[in-house]
């Protein structure tokens, strides 16, 4: 199991610097960096003046170990013990900064996948996203990680109005910015539209894997989209090169399964 350890000659660092190893280390599935860099913004919280997004990128780098534990196949309890810090931590960024529309979408998300997976408090979850998404688009309505999160809740009450919001989304710029401010939001859009295109009767394999191939030029080293994502729609794509001795084999149903965690759901 990973720690988050702290020495005494180890220093956290300016919040850039931790937002920054934070979302490399998300986009590459380096579980180890993520541990770090959640535990440098951890230190960071305790400056009154930077604890909101100090926590928000605390519960960030939780976040993304929980979804890379998904797609490494780290055992189950590492997975709802990174869960419950990510929600911990976006709980804490929110009673720093109540108007944080970000700390809200992200709450929203972890409630909608405790959903499924605690589903003896199921409806307490669905009342949470309901509250944090609401909360998140009074604030920020055209907000690009809002939108993602409202889009990805929207997909099981209405999927016509989900679908116009992600594709909304993929057609934007990535925009990023040179503060501690969060700044992603397209290329997930466009990943999980493409696991959309992938896994839905109506999708389109062409354009999927064009929208997978768009966000890996954004975030070169996307763990996910390059070693889960594009081979799936390539197989998909594709089938017969699963045939044969020596050949993909049973590659086809392996990776056309229930969407990774990284893929909301």
């Amino acid at each position: 199991m990973l720690t988050l350890s702290c020495t005494s000659a180890s220093r956290p660092g300016s919040l850039l610097d931790v937002k920054s190893r934070a979302m490399r280390a998300g986009y590459t599935a380096d579980l180890q960096v993520l541990a770090d860099a959640a535990r440098d913004a951890r230190a960071l919280a305790a400056d009154p003046a930077i604890a909101p997004l100090a926590h928000y990128w605390a519960g960030y780098a939780f976040w993304q170990r929980a979804v890379n534990d998904v797609n490494r196949n780290v055992d189950a309890k590492q997975i709802a013990d990174d869960r419950a810090a990510a929600l911990a931590e976006m709980d804490a960024a929110i009673a720093a900064r109540e108007a944080f529309a970000d700390a809200h979408a992200l709450a929203a998300w972890l409630h909608g996948w405790l959903y499924t997976a605690d589903p003896d408090h199921k409806d307490a979850h669905a009342g949470a996203v309901r509250a944090h998404l609401t909360r998140a688009r009074e604030l920020e309505p055209d907000n690009p990680r809002v939108l993602w999160a409202y889009a990805t809740a929207l997909q099981f009450r209405d999927r016509p109005a989900s679908l116009k919001i992600f594709d909304e989304l993929t057609q934007r710029a990535d925009v990023r910015k040179a503060t501690a401010e969060a700044d992603w939001g397209v290329p997930e859009a466009m990943m999980s539209r493409a696991w959309m295109h992938a896994n839905q009767p109506d999708g389109n394999l062409a354009i999927g894997e064009q929208l997978a191939r768009r966000a890996l030029e954004l975030r070169p080293g996307w763990y996910y989209v390059e070693s889960i994502l594009i081979p799936q729609i390539e197989l998909l794509r594709h089938p017969e090169r699963s045939e044969g001795p020596g050949s993909a084999g049973g590659a086809l149903n392996d990776l056309h399964r229930d969407p990774p965690t990284q893929v909301p759901r």
